[in-house]
């Protein structure tokens, strides 16, 4: 049986935006792979800093045959020092850095040699660790990206730090076999700036646990009770809830009597500066959730879900597409989305039904929450019901896709399974 070894700092039990999608994949990936592959992971050790332990995530990887587990030697202040100080450290892709200095401790520990390398990021040191192991061990490797990576425009490099990631961006795409993105505009855009690699970029989506589809807990609006919008998840930097804030704070007592906001979710300063500067009756936040179930949980209870992407000042970098809109979808209540024009999150959302406004736009916003209010005084269900399901997206679909991509790089690479 052929050894496949997936590395990925963001593993589970992590409760992490990118370890939540690599454990619906692995749910599904593990029996697909079964009589196939044996797989084995590298990924850092507990704790990670920004990524807890969610113990509801325990079990979700059963079957993996070895796990190495390495220690990144990290600290939120040291952080803070460098990217002033020596950006090009921190940045060598990111903070990170030092677990793929530990490839070596690796080899050291890895039981089984691999056939087949499949890395998943973010953050980028998986990439390096893996692209270590490919040239140590030889073999196929498929690089997985769920963001850009040097023209990412969240990363805010300095110095040198974003032509150093353009030269480690180049050298990794070079050596990958496949380059694997969660969108098809990301996959467009790698495939302009790399045309001699096109037919290397492939798309495995962000994806939802078809298991997870079940019917709201919450009952459409009727004229009884007020109109629940939720958001759940981080706010930091520029991606912060002004505009919303901005526009439920105008809203006239009466509608806001009409309303009942809840956020959850780790904010930043900045984040926490505007909820306080625009409070409202109607607005509640209710601080860090403690897993992603009492997550999924609250986003069941709304009967709008919220979105907050953040800026993208040039428009071919507006290809991300937020694994949370998955987990909004498979609630089948309406999105409203705060994101930049021609966004691949506004391509989505409404596409799905929902709304989605710039962040300039807040009388736009005003007035959308202006509709729901009067739609739900009229009781009118039909904006509030169940949206179908792209089986695109779901998780056992892509895993079985996954593994089948395994059999034929092996194949195309001279290694048969």
């Amino acid at each position: 049986m052929k050894s496949v070894l997936t590395v990925s700092i963001a593993f589970p039990p992590k409760f992490d935006s990118e370890g939540l999608v690599v454990s619906k994949y692995f749910k599904y990936l593990i029996p697909a792979c079964q009589g196939r592959y044996a797989l084995d992971v590298v990924t850092s050790a507990i704790p990670t800093l920004n990524m807890h332990y969610d113990p509801a995530l325990e079990g979700s990887a059963d079957g993996i045959r070895q796990e190495v587990a390495i220690p990144i030697y990290e600290n939120k202040y040291v952080n803070y020092i460098l990217r002033r100080v020596w950006p090009t450290l921190v940045f060598n892709p990111d903070s990170k850095f030092t677990f793929h200095w530990q490839w070596r401790r690796v080899v050291r520990q890895l039981k089984h040699k691999p056939d087949l390398i499949y890395s998943r990021a973010f953050p980028s040191s998986s990439t390096l660790m893996a692209q270590k192991l490919k040239r140590y061990y030889k073999v196929p490797w498929i690089l997985h990206l769920s963001d850009l990576w040097a023209d990412c425009p969240d990363s805010d490099y300095r110095g040198g730090a974003q032509a150093h990631n353009e030269k480690l961006e180049r050298s990794a795409f070079a050596e990958a076999d496949i380059i694997s993105v969660t969108s098809h505009s990301t996959a467009d855009f790698f495939r302009r700036k790399y045309p001699e690699m096109a037919d290397r970029v492939v798309f495995y989506p962000n994806v939802y646990d078809p298991v997870d589809v079940v019917e709201p807990t919450r009952p459409a609006p009727t004229k009884n009770r007020k109109l629940r919008i939720v958001h759940t998840g981080g706010l930091a930097g520029t991606r912060n809830p002004e505009p919303f804030m901005k526009a439920l704070a105008s809203l006239s007592e009466e509608s806001q009597s009409e309303l009942e906001v809840i956020f959850a979710g780790w904010v930043d300063r900045e984040s926490t500066r505007i909820i306080k500067k625009y409070e409202c009756p109607c607005f509640t936040y209710l601080g860090p959730l403690e897993s992603y179930k009492d997550a999924v949980e609250l986003q069941r209870t709304a009967d709008v879900l919220l979105l907050v992407d953040f800026p993208v000042a040039v428009p071919e970098h507006r290809v991300y597409f937020l694994s949370k809109l998955l987990d909004y979808q498979i609630t089948g209540r309406p999105i409203l989305g705060i994101t930049d024009a021609g966004s691949e999150c506004q391509r989505f959302i409404e596409s799905e039904g929902g709304h989605c406004f710039e962040r300039s736009d807040v009388e736009g916003i005003k007035k959308y929450l202006e509709w729901l209010i009067e739609i739900k005084k009229e009781d009118e269900p039909k904006y509030f019901e169940l949206r179908p399901l792209q089986t695109e997206y779901d998780a056992k679909y892509n895993a079985e896709r996954l593994a089948n991509l395994f059999d034929q790089v092996l194949a195309e690479t001279g290694v048969q399974s």
